[in-house]
């Protein structure tokens, strides 16, 4: 059939002269856009010799310019090097699946071999992460505001590279925090009927130095909730507030001292309050939430208390260090709310720093 006897690659710029979209691609070198155009065509059956031949050229043409510029980059030794010989490996992977579906006699007629980038691919793209996540901590780390918008095209080319990788929330986290002049926080309710207002006084009272040097002026936002309010860029958003009932537990024992009894009961008094949700980044760009790290903060109440019956001489040592504590109020709902947000203000503290 025609489409076998393709005209070798060398020789095409001077045969080919249909005056087409395809053909003017191919000399503007736009390689990728040539195989993009016709690729699709090829594998729904829809055969051109000249389009099979600017396609065969274009495949060769490309990979051969970015295995070239590989070994370049690899001779030069640099860790710069890798994001981009990733990236070229992955276009020369894309050229390959692209034209895996022509029929096995295109193939051979344009000397299509199947390639094996994968272990080359792997190799590239850890080193491009590692390259690019150094680079971007480094860049964090100086406390300037300028070197910080900068690290944030590594971080944006780390994301391109492996959007999964998992230090990229960490990255995108103190970008976001570290190139604002304020930074906002707040707190959305969740099922807890408490005032918001007095959370957010516990929640946000950060003691000198305990958040990243780069946080110099914080902000409390009256109301962070999405969509009403997108200058809040730390937003703790609460899911759930699990309030335990009131526990007193007790144990009734006797203890005997030759003739003497005494009746001993232990009690303990307990209650528990959790609360569950995450806190949201979000971009003070235009709001757009940068991900989320879960939160669990648990506040408890307990004391224990000793009472007896009998003789107080029949009493052990243990006993009586335990008599010395009585029974006391048990602490309001409310107030077991702002006790966890003091803990959870330490969990932000401890996020942030991360």
């Amino acid at each position: 059939m025609k489409y076998l006897r393709l005209i070798p690659v060398l020789w095409l710029g001077a045969m080919l002269t249909a005056c087409n979209t395809t053909k003017k691609l191919y000399e503007a070198q736009e390689y990728d856009q040539v195989i993009q155009r016709v690729a699709p065509e090829v594998c729904q059956g829809k055969m051109n010799d000249k389009d099979l031949n600017y396609v065969a050229a274009s495949y060769h043409k490309a990979n051969q310019a970015d295995h070239e510029r590989i070994q370049a980059l690899k001779a030069s030794g640099q860790p710069d090097v890798w994001p981009e010989i990733y990236q070229r490996y992955c276009s020369m992977k894309g050229r390959n699946d692209a034209l895996k579906c022509f029929p096995s006699k295109v193939k051979k007629g344009m000397n299509y071999v199947k390639l094996d980038l994968d272990e080359d691919m792997m190799v590239a793209r850890n080193k491009a992460e590692s390259f690019l996540v150094a680079k971007a901590n480094q860049l964090l780390s100086t406390g300037s505001k300028a070197d910080a918008e900068m690290a944030e095209r590594y971080i944006n080319q780390l994301e391109r590279t492996n959007s999964a990788n998992p230090r990229l929330l960490d990255l995108r986290k103190k970008c976001a925090l570290f190139t604002n002049e304020h930074v906002g926080f707040g707190y959305v309710c969740g099922n807890s009927n408490y005032s918001s207002l007095n959370i957010k006084k516990v929640l946000f009272a950060f003691d000198e130095g305990e958040l990243p040097s780069q946080i110099s002026n914080v902000h409390i936002v009256t109301d962070p909730r999405p969509g009403e309010n997108r200058k809040a860029m730390v937003c703790v958003i609460e899911e759930n507030v699990a309030i335990s009932p009131t526990r007193l537990d007790k144990v009734t024992f006797k203890e005997t001292k030759g003739n003497q009894t005494v009746e001993v009961t232990d009690y303990s008094q307990s209650k528990t309050m959790t609360v569950k949700g995450y806190i949201q980044y979000r971009s003070k760009r235009d709001g757009k939430i940068l991900g989320s790290v879960p939160f669990e903060a648990t506040s408890t109440f307990k004391n224990d208390y000793t009472t007896i019956k009998g003789d107080r001489e029949a009493c052990s040592a243990e006993t009586l260090n335990r008599l010395n504590t009585k029974p006391v109020p048990v602490p309001t709902d409310e107030s077991l709310l702002l006790d966890a947000a003091k803990k959870l203000n330490d969990l932000i503290a401890t996020e942030l720093k991360k």
